[in-house]
Protein backbone atom coordinates (compact mmCIF):
# COMPACT_ATOMS: atom_id res chain seq x y z
CA UNK A 1 0.00 0.00 0.00
CA UNK A 2 0.94 3.44 -0.40
CA UNK A 3 0.39 5.38 2.77
CA UNK A 4 -1.30 8.77 3.73
CA UNK A 5 -3.34 8.83 0.60
CA UNK A 6 -6.62 8.35 -0.08
CA UNK A 7 -8.50 5.29 -1.94
CA UNK A 8 -11.91 4.94 -3.05
CA UNK A 9 -13.33 1.94 -1.99
CA UNK A 10 -17.29 1.71 -2.17
CA UNK A 11 -19.96 2.88 -4.17
CA UNK A 12 -22.21 5.69 -2.28
CA UNK A 13 -25.60 3.67 -3.14
CA UNK A 14 -24.12 0.44 -1.65
CA UNK A 15 -24.61 2.41 2.44
CA UNK A 16 -27.84 3.69 3.07
CA UNK A 17 -28.95 5.18 6.18
CA UNK A 18 -29.32 3.46 9.52
CA UNK A 19 -27.73 0.22 7.74
CA UNK A 20 -24.11 -0.78 8.23
CA UNK A 21 -22.14 -1.96 5.31
CA UNK A 22 -19.52 -4.70 6.20
CA UNK A 23 -16.08 -4.44 3.75
CA UNK A 24 -12.09 -5.53 4.12
CA UNK A 25 -10.35 -2.96 2.71
CA UNK A 26 -6.62 -2.97 3.44
CA UNK A 27 -6.34 -6.00 5.06
CA UNK A 28 -8.28 -5.41 7.65
CA UNK A 29 -12.26 -5.91 8.31
CA UNK A 30 -14.27 -1.94 8.84
CA UNK A 31 -17.54 -1.12 8.84
CA UNK A 32 -19.04 1.87 7.64
CA UNK A 33 -22.41 3.47 7.75
CA UNK A 34 -23.60 6.62 7.74
CA UNK A 35 -24.75 9.19 10.84
CA UNK A 36 -28.31 11.32 10.87
CA UNK A 37 -26.52 14.04 8.77
CA UNK A 38 -26.09 11.75 5.85
CA UNK A 39 -22.07 11.65 6.62
CA UNK A 40 -20.09 8.43 5.88
CA UNK A 41 -17.90 7.26 8.63
CA UNK A 42 -15.73 3.90 8.95
CA UNK A 43 -13.93 2.13 11.41
CA UNK A 44 -12.74 -0.90 12.26
CA UNK A 45 -15.34 -3.86 12.78
CA UNK A 46 -14.21 -5.62 16.08
CA UNK A 47 -15.58 -4.61 19.14
CA UNK A 48 -13.03 -3.52 21.58
CA UNK A 49 -14.45 -5.13 24.40
CA UNK A 50 -15.10 -8.67 23.87
CA UNK A 51 -14.14 -8.95 19.73
CA UNK A 52 -17.72 -9.64 18.26
CA UNK A 53 -18.18 -8.47 14.62
CA UNK A 54 -19.88 -4.59 14.98
CA UNK A 55 -20.99 -5.60 11.31
CA UNK A 56 -23.86 -7.63 13.20
CA UNK A 57 -25.06 -4.76 15.47
CA UNK A 58 -26.98 -2.10 14.50
CA UNK A 59 -27.05 2.05 13.78
CA UNK A 60 -28.78 4.59 16.72
CA UNK A 61 -28.90 7.86 16.17
CA UNK A 62 -25.05 8.93 15.00
CA UNK A 63 -23.81 5.73 17.17
CA UNK A 64 -23.04 2.03 16.58
CA UNK A 65 -24.12 -0.21 18.67
CA UNK A 66 -22.34 -3.92 19.80
CA UNK A 67 -24.82 -6.98 19.03
CA UNK A 68 -23.02 -8.42 22.18
CA UNK A 69 -23.24 -6.29 25.35
CA UNK A 70 -24.53 -2.51 23.50
CA UNK A 71 -21.47 -0.90 23.99
CA UNK A 72 -21.76 2.31 21.57
CA UNK A 73 -19.44 4.24 19.59
CA UNK A 74 -19.88 7.66 17.72
CA UNK A 75 -18.54 8.45 14.47
CA UNK A 76 -15.02 8.98 15.04
CA UNK A 77 -14.89 5.31 16.74
CA UNK A 78 -14.80 6.42 20.12
CA UNK A 79 -16.48 4.61 22.74
CA UNK A 80 -19.15 6.73 24.59
CA UNK A 81 -21.51 4.27 26.47
CA UNK A 82 -20.68 0.62 28.34
CA UNK A 83 -24.48 -0.07 29.53
CA UNK A 84 -23.18 -2.62 32.05
CA UNK A 85 -21.05 -0.01 33.84
CA UNK A 86 -24.30 2.53 33.73
CA UNK A 87 -24.90 6.20 32.30
CA UNK A 88 -23.67 7.62 35.21
CA UNK A 89 -19.87 6.01 34.97
CA UNK A 90 -16.82 8.34 35.07
CA UNK A 91 -14.71 5.69 33.61
CA UNK A 92 -12.50 6.63 31.02
CA UNK A 93 -13.05 4.60 27.96
CA UNK A 94 -9.63 5.79 26.10
CA UNK A 95 -8.39 2.20 25.60
CA UNK A 96 -11.75 1.06 24.18
CA UNK A 97 -11.98 3.85 20.97
CA UNK A 98 -11.79 2.13 17.50
CA UNK A 99 -9.61 3.13 14.20
CA UNK A 100 -11.49 5.93 12.39
CA UNK A 101 -10.83 5.88 8.67
CA UNK A 102 -11.21 9.78 7.58
CA UNK A 103 -13.65 9.47 4.68
CA UNK A 104 -14.83 11.31 1.63
CA UNK A 105 -17.99 11.00 -0.77
CA UNK A 106 -17.12 12.39 -4.42
CA UNK A 107 -19.54 11.77 -7.28
CA UNK A 108 -20.94 8.77 -5.49
CA UNK A 109 -17.76 7.23 -4.51
CA UNK A 110 -16.51 6.77 -1.30
CA UNK A 111 -12.98 7.50 -0.39
CA UNK A 112 -11.01 6.15 2.84
CA UNK A 113 -7.84 7.50 3.96
CA UNK A 114 -4.71 5.25 4.60
CA UNK A 115 -2.17 6.53 6.88
CA UNK A 116 -1.17 6.82 10.02
CA UNK A 117 -1.31 10.97 9.56
CA UNK A 118 -4.42 13.20 9.43
CA UNK A 119 -5.44 13.72 5.84
CA UNK A 120 -3.75 17.04 4.32
CA UNK A 121 -5.20 16.90 0.84
CA UNK A 122 -8.46 15.90 -0.74
CA UNK A 123 -9.12 12.94 -3.04
CA UNK A 124 -7.49 13.69 -6.52
CA UNK A 125 -10.24 12.61 -8.65
CA UNK A 126 -11.48 12.72 -12.64
CA UNK A 127 -14.27 15.81 -13.43
CA UNK A 128 -16.41 12.95 -15.16
CA UNK A 129 -17.68 11.75 -11.58
CA UNK A 130 -19.12 15.21 -10.80
CA UNK A 131 -20.18 16.04 -14.37
CA UNK A 132 -24.42 16.04 -14.19
CA UNK A 133 -24.26 15.79 -18.30
CA UNK A 134 -23.59 11.57 -18.13
CA UNK A 135 -25.28 8.92 -17.53
CA UNK A 136 -23.42 5.82 -15.69
CA UNK A 137 -24.22 2.37 -15.02
CA UNK A 138 -21.71 0.72 -12.44
CA UNK A 139 -21.05 -3.14 -12.05
CA UNK A 140 -18.07 -4.71 -9.63
CA UNK A 141 -16.25 -7.97 -9.33
CA UNK A 142 -14.43 -9.98 -6.46
CA UNK A 143 -10.48 -10.94 -7.91
CA UNK A 144 -8.25 -13.28 -5.88
CA UNK A 145 -5.72 -11.04 -6.55
CA UNK A 146 -3.76 -7.90 -5.19
CA UNK A 147 -4.98 -4.90 -6.22
CA UNK A 148 -1.51 -3.75 -7.78
CA UNK A 149 -2.31 -6.82 -10.27
CA UNK A 150 -5.49 -5.55 -11.38
CA UNK A 151 -4.16 -2.23 -11.79
CA UNK A 152 -1.34 -3.56 -13.93
CA UNK A 153 -3.78 -5.48 -16.68
CA UNK A 154 -5.12 -2.38 -17.18
CA UNK A 155 -2.02 -0.51 -18.59
CA UNK A 156 -0.88 -3.43 -20.52
CA UNK A 157 -1.15 -3.03 -24.10
CA UNK A 158 0.33 -6.26 -25.37
CA UNK A 159 -2.08 -8.87 -24.19
CA UNK A 160 -5.03 -7.16 -26.35
CA UNK A 161 -4.92 -9.40 -29.31
CA UNK A 162 -4.70 -12.38 -27.22
CA UNK A 163 -6.86 -12.03 -24.16
CA UNK A 164 -9.33 -9.84 -26.20
CA UNK A 165 -9.01 -11.49 -29.56
CA UNK A 166 -12.81 -11.41 -29.89
CA UNK A 167 -13.65 -8.48 -28.62
CA UNK A 168 -11.40 -4.97 -28.01
CA UNK A 169 -8.10 -7.03 -29.49
CA UNK A 170 -9.81 -7.95 -32.68
CA UNK A 171 -7.82 -7.51 -35.92
CA UNK A 172 -4.71 -9.48 -34.64
CA UNK A 173 -2.53 -6.24 -34.09
CA UNK A 174 0.10 -7.97 -31.90
CA UNK A 175 3.42 -5.34 -32.60
CA UNK A 176 3.26 -2.51 -30.21
CA UNK A 177 4.82 0.65 -30.88
CA UNK A 178 6.28 2.64 -28.14
CA UNK A 179 3.88 2.41 -25.94
CA UNK A 180 4.78 6.11 -24.98
CA UNK A 181 3.72 7.27 -21.14
CA UNK A 182 2.84 11.11 -20.76
CA UNK A 183 2.63 12.36 -17.14
CA UNK A 184 0.10 14.92 -16.55
CA UNK A 185 1.25 15.68 -12.98
CA UNK A 186 3.08 13.87 -10.43
CA UNK A 187 0.07 11.99 -9.31
CA UNK A 188 -1.46 11.11 -13.01
CA UNK A 189 -0.32 9.29 -15.69
CA UNK A 190 -1.47 9.01 -19.83
CA UNK A 191 -1.28 5.84 -22.04
CA UNK A 192 -2.46 4.10 -24.75
CA UNK A 193 -2.31 1.12 -27.28
CA UNK A 194 -0.33 2.35 -30.10
CA UNK A 195 -0.52 -1.03 -31.90
CA UNK A 196 -0.45 -2.42 -35.63
CA UNK A 197 -0.06 -5.80 -37.19
CA UNK A 198 3.26 -7.19 -37.74
CA UNK A 199 4.39 -7.47 -41.22
CA UNK A 200 8.00 -7.38 -40.16
CA UNK A 201 8.16 -3.61 -39.09
CA UNK A 202 10.43 -2.87 -36.12
CA UNK A 203 8.28 -1.12 -33.46
CA UNK A 204 8.49 2.46 -33.00
CA UNK A 205 10.13 3.74 -30.18
CA UNK A 206 8.50 5.48 -27.25
CA UNK A 207 9.67 8.48 -28.52
CA UNK A 208 7.81 8.26 -31.99
CA UNK A 209 5.03 6.56 -30.71
CA UNK A 210 1.58 8.68 -30.28
CA UNK A 211 -0.91 8.98 -27.39
CA UNK A 212 -4.23 8.14 -29.60
CA UNK A 213 -7.60 9.97 -28.87
CA UNK A 214 -8.68 6.38 -26.87
CA UNK A 215 -6.41 6.27 -24.17
CA UNK A 216 -5.95 5.47 -20.40
CA UNK A 217 -5.15 8.06 -17.57
CA UNK A 218 -4.32 6.59 -14.15
CA UNK A 219 -4.49 8.93 -10.76
CA UNK A 220 -2.50 7.14 -8.22
CA UNK A 221 -3.45 5.18 -5.73
CA UNK A 222 -6.10 3.57 -7.29
CA UNK A 223 -8.57 5.08 -10.10
CA UNK A 224 -8.15 5.05 -13.90
CA UNK A 225 -10.18 6.77 -16.81
CA UNK A 226 -10.49 5.07 -20.33
CA UNK A 227 -11.30 7.92 -22.65
CA UNK A 228 -13.18 6.60 -25.58
CA UNK A 229 -14.66 9.65 -27.09
CA UNK A 230 -15.88 12.75 -26.16
CA UNK A 231 -18.76 11.13 -25.20
CA UNK A 232 -18.49 7.52 -23.87
CA UNK A 233 -15.58 7.06 -21.27
CA UNK A 234 -14.86 4.24 -18.30
CA UNK A 235 -14.20 4.80 -14.88
CA UNK A 236 -12.69 2.01 -13.12
CA UNK A 237 -11.18 2.13 -9.34
CA UNK A 238 -9.28 -0.86 -7.99
CA UNK A 239 -10.48 -1.47 -4.81
CA UNK A 240 -7.78 -2.77 -2.17
CA UNK A 241 -9.33 -5.96 -0.18
CA UNK A 242 -6.03 -7.81 1.36
CA UNK A 243 -2.80 -8.83 -0.38
CA UNK A 244 -4.48 -11.54 -2.24
CA UNK A 245 -8.15 -9.96 -2.89
CA UNK A 246 -9.23 -6.73 -4.86
CA UNK A 247 -12.47 -5.88 -6.13
CA UNK A 248 -12.76 -3.78 -9.13
CA UNK A 249 -15.62 -1.22 -9.55
CA UNK A 250 -16.50 -0.56 -13.63
CA UNK A 251 -18.32 2.46 -14.52
CA UNK A 252 -20.09 2.92 -18.07
CA UNK A 253 -20.60 6.79 -18.46
CA UNK A 254 -22.20 8.31 -21.60
CA UNK A 255 -24.17 11.08 -22.77
CA UNK A 256 -24.43 9.91 -26.53
CA UNK A 257 -27.87 11.26 -27.01
CA UNK A 258 -28.05 13.19 -24.02
CA UNK A 259 -31.69 12.07 -23.13
CA UNK A 260 -31.06 10.38 -19.73
CA UNK A 261 -34.09 7.51 -20.23
CA UNK A 262 -31.82 6.28 -23.25
CA UNK A 263 -28.64 6.88 -22.40
CA UNK A 264 -29.09 4.88 -18.99
CA UNK A 265 -29.84 2.08 -21.19
CA UNK A 266 -26.69 2.57 -22.91
CA UNK A 267 -24.80 2.62 -19.48
CA UNK A 268 -26.23 -0.34 -18.49
CA UNK A 269 -25.35 -2.36 -21.91
CA UNK A 270 -22.16 -0.79 -22.01
CA UNK A 271 -21.52 -2.38 -18.30
CA UNK A 272 -22.60 -5.83 -19.79
CA UNK A 273 -19.80 -5.38 -22.51
CA UNK A 274 -17.48 -4.22 -19.51
CA UNK A 275 -18.08 -6.84 -17.74
CA UNK A 276 -17.44 -9.19 -20.77
CA UNK A 277 -14.33 -7.81 -21.35
CA UNK A 278 -13.44 -7.67 -17.57
CA UNK A 279 -14.08 -11.55 -16.91
CA UNK A 280 -11.32 -12.15 -20.05
CA UNK A 281 -9.17 -10.56 -18.06
CA UNK A 282 -10.02 -12.06 -14.63
CA UNK A 283 -9.56 -15.65 -16.03
CA UNK A 284 -6.01 -14.68 -17.02
CA UNK A 285 -4.71 -12.36 -14.27
CA UNK A 286 -5.97 -14.57 -11.56
CA UNK A 287 -2.93 -17.52 -12.56
CA UNK A 288 -0.02 -14.84 -12.33
CA UNK A 289 2.06 -15.45 -9.31
CA UNK A 290 2.90 -13.80 -7.22
CA UNK A 291 -0.85 -12.33 -6.34
CA UNK A 292 1.41 -9.09 -5.65
CA UNK A 293 3.85 -6.96 -7.92
CA UNK A 294 6.46 -4.84 -6.99
CA UNK A 295 9.28 -3.14 -8.55
CA UNK A 296 12.13 -5.92 -8.26
CA UNK A 297 10.46 -9.04 -8.81
CA UNK A 298 11.38 -11.97 -10.92
CA UNK A 299 9.34 -11.06 -14.53
CA UNK A 300 11.31 -10.57 -17.71
CA UNK A 301 9.94 -7.23 -19.02
CA UNK A 302 9.21 -6.17 -22.72
CA UNK A 303 9.40 -2.56 -24.03
CA UNK A 304 5.26 -3.08 -24.36
CA UNK A 305 5.21 -3.11 -19.97
CA UNK A 306 6.60 0.78 -20.01
CA UNK A 307 3.62 1.74 -18.58
CA UNK A 308 3.19 -1.10 -16.10
CA UNK A 309 7.56 -0.06 -15.29
CA UNK A 310 6.69 3.40 -15.15
CA UNK A 311 3.49 2.68 -12.31
CA UNK A 312 5.63 0.09 -10.27
CA UNK A 313 8.65 2.88 -10.45
CA UNK A 314 5.90 5.57 -8.87
CA UNK A 315 4.31 3.07 -6.76
CA UNK A 316 7.78 2.51 -5.27
CA UNK A 317 8.49 6.03 -5.01
CA UNK A 318 5.58 7.07 -3.48
CA UNK A 319 6.09 4.50 -0.66
CA UNK A 320 9.78 5.52 -0.39
CA UNK A 321 8.41 9.20 0.39
CA UNK A 322 6.40 8.06 3.37
CA UNK A 323 9.08 5.67 4.76
CA UNK A 324 11.82 8.77 4.25
CA UNK A 325 9.89 11.44 5.59
CA UNK A 326 9.43 9.12 8.89
CA UNK A 327 12.74 8.58 9.18
CA UNK A 328 13.71 12.05 8.62
CA UNK A 329 10.96 13.25 11.56
CA UNK A 330 12.43 9.82 13.89
CA UNK A 331 16.56 11.09 13.04
CA UNK A 332 15.79 14.83 14.68
CA UNK A 333 14.60 13.21 17.93
CA UNK A 334 16.05 9.54 18.17
CA UNK A 335 19.48 9.50 16.82
CA UNK A 336 21.23 12.96 18.01
CA UNK A 337 20.35 11.45 21.61
CA UNK A 338 22.17 7.78 21.18
CA UNK A 339 25.85 8.82 22.54
CA UNK A 340 27.20 5.75 20.82
CA UNK A 341 26.68 7.47 17.29
CA UNK A 342 27.18 10.74 18.90
CA UNK A 343 30.16 11.26 16.65
CA UNK A 344 27.99 10.74 13.00
CA UNK A 345 26.66 13.76 11.26
CA UNK A 346 22.79 12.32 10.99
CA UNK A 347 21.95 14.93 8.77
CA UNK A 348 23.18 12.58 6.13
CA UNK A 349 19.94 10.87 6.59
CA UNK A 350 18.00 14.11 4.74
CA UNK A 351 20.04 13.49 1.90
CA UNK A 352 17.52 10.12 1.03
CA UNK A 353 15.56 10.12 -1.47
CA UNK A 354 14.56 7.77 -4.89
CA UNK A 355 17.36 9.01 -6.45
CA UNK A 356 20.97 7.45 -7.72
CA UNK A 357 23.64 5.69 -5.63
CA UNK A 358 27.29 4.38 -6.27
CA UNK A 359 27.33 1.09 -3.85
CA UNK A 360 31.12 0.27 -3.66
CA UNK A 361 31.97 -2.97 -2.14
CA UNK A 362 35.78 -4.64 -1.14
CA UNK A 363 37.19 -8.22 -0.91
CA UNK A 364 40.15 -8.54 -0.60
CA UNK A 365 41.82 -7.11 -3.03
CA UNK A 366 38.92 -6.86 -5.59
CA UNK A 367 37.18 -3.43 -5.06
CA UNK A 368 34.03 -2.76 -7.04
CA UNK A 369 31.19 -0.44 -7.67
CA UNK A 370 27.63 -0.37 -9.18
CA UNK A 371 24.78 2.37 -10.05
CA UNK A 372 21.66 1.83 -7.93
CA UNK A 373 18.48 3.61 -7.16
CA UNK A 374 17.18 0.82 -4.57
CA UNK A 375 18.38 2.69 -1.00
CA UNK A 376 15.74 3.68 1.42
CA UNK A 377 15.47 4.08 4.98
CA UNK A 378 13.11 1.61 5.83
CA UNK A 379 13.11 1.97 9.89
CA UNK A 380 14.07 4.32 12.35
CA UNK A 381 14.48 2.77 15.49
CA UNK A 382 16.43 0.92 15.11
CA UNK A 383 18.02 2.82 12.21
CA UNK A 384 17.86 0.34 8.95
CA UNK A 385 18.59 0.85 5.19
CA UNK A 386 17.51 -1.49 2.43
CA UNK A 387 19.69 -1.80 -0.66
CA UNK A 388 18.43 -4.38 -3.71
CA UNK A 389 21.33 -5.31 -6.37
CA UNK A 390 20.93 -7.14 -9.35
CA UNK A 391 22.19 -10.70 -9.29
CA UNK A 392 23.86 -10.07 -12.37
CA UNK A 393 26.64 -7.48 -10.95
CA UNK A 394 29.67 -8.56 -9.70
CA UNK A 395 28.75 -5.77 -6.46
CA UNK A 396 26.01 -8.70 -5.74
CA UNK A 397 28.19 -11.22 -4.90
CA UNK A 398 30.63 -9.29 -3.45
CA UNK A 399 28.53 -7.98 -0.49
CA UNK A 400 26.45 -11.32 -0.29
CA UNK A 401 30.46 -12.74 0.64
CA UNK A 402 31.76 -9.43 2.78
CA UNK A 403 28.03 -8.25 4.25
CA UNK A 404 29.39 -4.68 4.33
CA UNK A 405 29.37 -1.81 1.58
CA UNK A 406 28.97 2.14 1.74
CA UNK A 407 26.53 3.77 -0.57
CA UNK A 408 27.23 7.19 -1.83
CA UNK A 409 24.47 9.68 -2.79
CA UNK A 410 24.94 11.28 -6.60
CA UNK A 411 24.39 14.27 -6.39
CA UNK A 412 22.97 17.04 -8.93
CA UNK A 413 27.11 18.06 -9.98
CA UNK A 414 27.40 14.73 -10.75
CA UNK A 415 28.85 14.16 -14.49
CA UNK A 416 27.87 11.74 -16.61
CA UNK A 417 31.01 10.14 -16.43
CA UNK A 418 30.36 9.14 -13.15
CA UNK A 419 27.13 6.63 -14.69
CA UNK A 420 29.38 5.88 -17.34
CA UNK A 421 32.04 4.59 -14.88
CA UNK A 422 29.71 2.58 -12.59
CA UNK A 423 26.94 1.47 -14.50
CA UNK A 424 28.29 0.91 -17.87
CA UNK A 425 30.76 -1.55 -17.87
CA UNK A 426 31.13 -4.69 -15.57
CA UNK A 427 32.90 -5.65 -12.85
CA UNK A 428 34.14 -8.66 -13.99
CA UNK A 429 35.62 -7.01 -17.07
CA UNK A 430 37.48 -3.95 -15.86
CA UNK A 431 38.88 -2.74 -12.41
CA UNK A 432 36.76 0.19 -11.99
CA UNK A 433 39.08 1.35 -9.03
CA UNK A 434 42.36 1.05 -11.32
CA UNK A 435 42.78 4.97 -11.92
CA UNK A 436 39.66 6.11 -10.51
CA UNK A 437 40.71 9.15 -8.25
CA UNK A 438 37.58 10.61 -6.73
CA UNK A 439 37.49 8.64 -4.08
CA UNK A 440 38.30 8.12 -0.45
CA UNK A 441 38.72 5.11 2.20
CA UNK A 442 36.33 4.81 4.92
CA UNK A 443 36.74 3.44 8.21
CA UNK A 444 35.31 0.07 6.94
CA UNK A 445 38.18 -0.27 4.35
CA UNK A 446 35.58 0.53 1.39
CA UNK A 447 35.79 3.43 -0.66
CA UNK A 448 33.06 6.27 -1.07
CA UNK A 449 32.96 8.84 -4.08
CA UNK A 450 34.05 12.12 -3.04
CA UNK A 451 32.98 13.93 -6.40
CA UNK A 452 29.26 14.76 -7.91
CA UNK A 453 28.04 13.37 -4.21
CA UNK A 454 26.26 15.11 -1.11
CA UNK A 455 26.69 12.36 1.28
CA UNK A 456 27.67 8.99 2.14
CA UNK A 457 26.47 5.98 4.24
CA UNK A 458 29.11 3.06 5.78
CA UNK A 459 26.42 -0.72 5.90
CA UNK A 460 26.66 -3.83 7.36
CA UNK A 461 23.90 -6.43 6.04
CA UNK A 462 22.04 -7.99 8.72
CA UNK A 463 19.59 -9.60 6.84
CA UNK A 464 18.87 -11.05 3.20
CA UNK A 465 15.53 -11.41 0.84
CA UNK A 466 16.02 -13.05 -2.15
CA UNK A 467 13.51 -11.49 -5.09
CA UNK A 468 14.38 -13.27 -7.60
CA UNK A 469 16.54 -11.44 -10.21
CA UNK A 470 17.79 -8.86 -6.86
CA UNK A 471 18.38 -9.58 -3.44
CA UNK A 472 17.55 -7.21 -1.23
CA UNK A 473 20.17 -6.19 1.63
CA UNK A 474 18.73 -4.70 4.83
CA UNK A 475 21.26 -2.96 6.43
CA UNK A 476 22.34 -1.21 9.79
CA UNK A 477 24.53 2.14 9.12
CA UNK A 478 27.20 2.09 11.05
CA UNK A 479 28.87 4.85 9.82
CA UNK A 480 27.13 8.55 7.76
CA UNK A 481 28.76 11.54 7.02
CA UNK A 482 27.18 15.06 4.80
CA UNK A 483 29.79 15.47 2.16
CA UNK A 484 27.94 18.95 0.19
CA UNK A 485 24.72 20.64 0.26
CA UNK A 486 24.24 19.95 -3.21
CA UNK A 487 20.62 18.64 -3.89
CA UNK A 488 20.15 14.87 -4.48
CA UNK A 489 20.21 13.73 -8.01
CA UNK A 490 16.64 11.69 -8.65
CA UNK A 491 16.45 9.80 -11.70
CA UNK A 492 14.14 12.44 -13.35
CA UNK A 493 17.23 14.58 -12.95
CA UNK A 494 19.22 12.58 -14.52
CA UNK A 495 16.95 11.82 -17.50
CA UNK A 496 16.64 15.38 -18.09
CA UNK A 497 19.98 17.55 -17.18
CA UNK A 498 22.78 14.43 -16.89
CA UNK A 499 22.35 12.15 -19.70
CA UNK A 500 23.21 13.00 -22.95
CA UNK A 501 19.98 13.75 -25.39
CA UNK A 502 20.22 10.44 -28.16
CA UNK A 503 22.10 11.69 -31.51
CA UNK A 504 19.35 12.50 -34.54
CA UNK A 505 19.62 9.49 -37.25
CA UNK A 506 23.19 10.46 -39.48
CA UNK A 507 24.85 12.50 -36.93
CA UNK A 508 27.30 9.63 -35.36
CA UNK A 509 30.69 10.91 -35.22
CA UNK A 510 31.76 7.84 -37.44
CA UNK A 511 28.79 7.43 -38.76
CA UNK A 512 28.50 3.44 -36.44
CA UNK A 513 25.75 1.44 -36.32
CA UNK A 514 23.61 2.19 -32.42
CA UNK A 515 21.61 0.00 -30.35
CA UNK A 516 19.53 1.93 -27.74
CA UNK A 517 17.62 0.09 -25.28
CA UNK A 518 13.87 0.73 -25.27
CA UNK A 519 14.01 -0.04 -21.48
CA UNK A 520 16.39 2.49 -20.15
CA UNK A 521 17.85 4.25 -23.01
CA UNK A 522 21.39 2.80 -22.76
CA UNK A 523 22.93 3.21 -26.36
CA UNK A 524 25.25 0.16 -27.52
CA UNK A 525 27.60 1.41 -30.36
CA UNK A 526 28.25 -1.68 -33.14
CA UNK A 527 27.21 -2.75 -36.16
CA UNK A 528 26.11 -6.20 -34.81
CA UNK A 529 25.15 -6.71 -31.13
CA UNK A 530 26.23 -10.06 -29.76
CA UNK A 531 23.59 -12.62 -29.33
CA UNK A 532 24.21 -12.76 -25.47
CA UNK A 533 24.29 -9.43 -24.92
CA UNK A 534 22.32 -7.64 -21.04
CA UNK A 535 22.28 -4.45 -20.51
CA UNK A 536 24.45 -3.25 -18.64
CA UNK A 537 22.26 -0.58 -16.90
CA UNK A 538 18.85 -2.17 -16.31
CA UNK A 539 19.58 -5.87 -17.25
CA UNK A 540 17.95 -6.13 -20.27
CA UNK A 541 19.02 -8.90 -22.83
CA UNK A 542 19.35 -8.00 -26.72
CA UNK A 543 15.88 -8.68 -27.60
CA UNK A 544 15.01 -5.79 -25.77
CA UNK A 545 17.35 -2.83 -28.14
CA UNK A 546 16.41 -1.34 -31.50
CA UNK A 547 18.57 -0.41 -33.88
CA UNK A 548 18.09 3.65 -34.23
CA UNK A 549 21.35 4.87 -36.71
CA UNK A 550 23.15 3.23 -39.53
Amino acid sequence: MIENRWYAVLDSKALRKGKLVAARRFGEDLVFFRTTAGEVTAVTSLCAHRGASLCNGWVEGDNIKCPFHGIEYDATGKCVYVPSDGKASERDYTGFNLKNYPTREIGGIIFAWYGEKEPDTEPDVFEIIGDSSFTYDHIEDAWNVHYSRVIENQLDVSHLAFVHHNTIGRGGKTLCNGPKVLWLDDNTMRTSADNAVDTGQVPKSSEDSVIKSTNLTFKFPNMWLNHVTDKIQILAFFIPVDDEHSIIALRFYNKITGFRPVDKLIAWLGSRANKVVERQDKRIVETQLPKKTDLFMDEHLAAADLPIIEYRTKRKELQSRIFTAAGERQSRTDLTDRKEISSMNTKAMYKLSYGLFVCTVVNGDKKNGCITNTAVQVASDPNRISLAINKANLTHDLLKETGKCNISVLSTDASFDTFKHFGFQSGRDVDKFASFTDCKLAENGIPYITKGTNAYFSLNVEKEVDLGSHTLFICEPVFMDVLADTPSCTYEYYQNNIKPKPQPVGETPKGETIWRCTICGYEYVGEDMPDDFICPICKHPKDDFEKIIR
